[in-house]
């Protein structure tokens, strides 16, 4: 044990490919009009059908501005719920030692209180879907660099947020952000063992 290299190397990798299978999987699907089924209307007075149900054009547009109030990069949030599970599970798997109950009861107690700490951030605070996301993403790194006691992670953390809020937004903030991420697990991936660096 003493000659593994830091863990946080797989939930910074994890991060920055989810977020780039994000961006991969958002190219070229934009939105297509209108929201969901409904299909885009083709002159003034013509009526859109949501499956057979008839919806005038205000009523079809304030459905699709309520949905996009959320103002989320598609896929965004689930990178966040799936960078968390796959965290829980690998740290469990290393530590062998933690009881099944307890590894189900971090990892059901956090793809609830996820969501949940999300739609705060949009009823309460009013922030913008994707710089919900980075926070999230943020503060679950702060979290990993207390819990490893790493400053690497504290400082991929702060250039996380500062590409992923301040610098960029949509899809850019995703692959500079992503970049970070996978910067920060090469780092980790590179460097000593902790009884090499010990031993000298």
């Amino acid at each position: 044990m003493g000659n593994e290299r830091p863990r946080y190397w797989f939930p910074l990798a994890l991060l920055g490919f989810a977020q780039l299978v994000v961006v991969a999987s958002s190219v070229g699907t934009g939105p297509p009009g209108g929201w969901f089924a409904y299909a885009p209307n083709h002159g003034p007075g013509l009526y859109q059908g949501l499956y057979g149900v008839e919806m005038s054009r205000a009523t079809a547009t304030a459905i699709d501005l309520s949905f996009s109030g959320f103002g989320r990069n598609d896929g965004w949030l689930f990178a966040v719920l799936a960078v968390y599970l796959g965290t829980v599970l690998f740290y469990a798997i290393r530590a062998k030692t933690t009881p099944w109950w307890k590894v189900a009861l971090i990892a059901v107690g956090g793809m609830v209180a996820i969501p949940l700490a999300d739609l705060v951030g949009f009823w309460e605070f009013e922030i913008d879907g994707d710089a919900r996301s980075a926070i999230l993403l943020t503060l679950g790194l702060v979290a990993l660099a207390w819990l490893d006691r790493s400053v690497l992670v504290l400082v991929v953390a702060a250039a996380f947020v500062l590409c992923a809020v301040v610098l960029a937004r949509g899809q850019l903030a995703l692959v500079l952000s992503s970049l970070v991420a996978l910067a920060g697990a090469f780092a980790a991936l590179l460097s000593r063992p902790k009884a090499a660096a010990e031993e000298t």
